[in-house]
């Protein structure tokens, strides 16, 4: 890639910004690798901007492996958000291709899919980010379903914060006792007041969860904010519901069937049930996102 072509794609970005009336053209610059970072950031300029901006990073991008002393670890992270920006903005992977200098769809497909598997932390293997995505679909699928019942059952959860805390720090006595008379008479009632404000705690943790879960999942902005934060969610109560088991607030399995600290909670409560279904949504969460085995090779 000659440096004069470098020089005529960076001038053309400028010029075309200046032309659209980019509302951040002030911040423009003409080193190329920035020149890249600035378009991936600003996108307020119409369509066809967007999609000649594109091609013409990837130019940029192409010259800067060569000739530009950066790590290219950035440089892959640009081309990937670059790649995706073109895409979004309408170009076809076809049309990606030709700057890239590869020869086809499938070879730009395969680039972002190596992409997406560093951006992951992942080793750049497409079979690897095949199969994250998959499970990530299976994921969205099965909150299209039991996405609304697992927030349910966590904010229900939540009114019973101060009757699972006080069981876990009462350690199972009769319900009613307070948990400050068991702290006097009870051995080792300094660690269940302890775990009973471990619980609260967790509590606390769940209830900040659900507050940034977005209200609506079926608004295309949030989509993917909504997944990783209802995932975020899933796993706080999964934690929780084994913390409460291992204080023995939920008895072994969150069954109905109450036993040490569960004891402090009438068996015919409500929140039995609702700990019970809580668990099962949460564990079918976890089994929906959880990556499929890799496939056995035949003998």
């Amino acid at each position: 890639m000659p440096e004069a072509e470098a020089a005529r794609r960076v001038e053309e970005i400028i010029e075309r910004r200046v032309r659209c009336g980019d509302p951040d053209r002030e911040k423009l610059c003409d080193e190329p690798v920035e020149l890249v970072a600035y378009l991936v950031a600003h996108q307020r300029v119409p369509a066809e901007a967007l999609r000649c901006d594109a091609l013409d990073a990837l130019v940029l991008l192409e010259y800067a492996r060569r000739a530009v002393p950066v790590l290219p670890g950035r440089l892959d992270r640009l081309e990937h958000r670059v790649l995706t920006l073109g895409i979004e903005a309408g170009l076809s992977l076809g049309e990606l291709a030709v700057p890239l200098g590869l020869r086809s769809r499938q070879a730009v497909q395969h680039r972002l899919l190596r992409h997406a598997a560093a951006e992951r932390g992942a080793s750049r293997s497409e079979v690897a980010e095949r199969a994250a995505r998959r499970a990530e679909t299976r994921e969205r699928a099965w909150l299209d379903r039991h996405g609304s019942d697992l927030l349910s059952c966590a904010g229900r959860l939540l009114a019973h914060r101060d009757l699972l805390a006080g069981a876990a720090a009462a350690g199972g006595p009769a319900f009613g006792t307070s948990a400050g008379a068991v702290s006097e008479a009870a051995p080792g009632a300094e660690a269940a007041s302890e775990a009973g404000a471990e619980i609260a705690e967790a509590f606390d943790e769940l209830a900040e969860s659900l507050s940034r879960v977005p209200a609506d999942p079926r608004d295309p902005r949030h989509a993917a904010r909504y997944v990783t934060r209802t995932r975020h969610l899933a796993a706080r109560l999964r934690l929780l519901l084994a913390d409460l088991a291992a204080t023995g607030a939920t008895g072994a399995t969150g069954a109905t069937a109450a036993t040490g600290a569960a004891a402090a909670v009438p068996a015919g409560h409500p929140v039995h049930a609702l700990l019970a279904r809580t668990a099962r949504l949460a564990a079918a969460h976890q089994s929906a996102a959880a990556p499929s085995p890799p496939a056995r090779s035949r003998p």
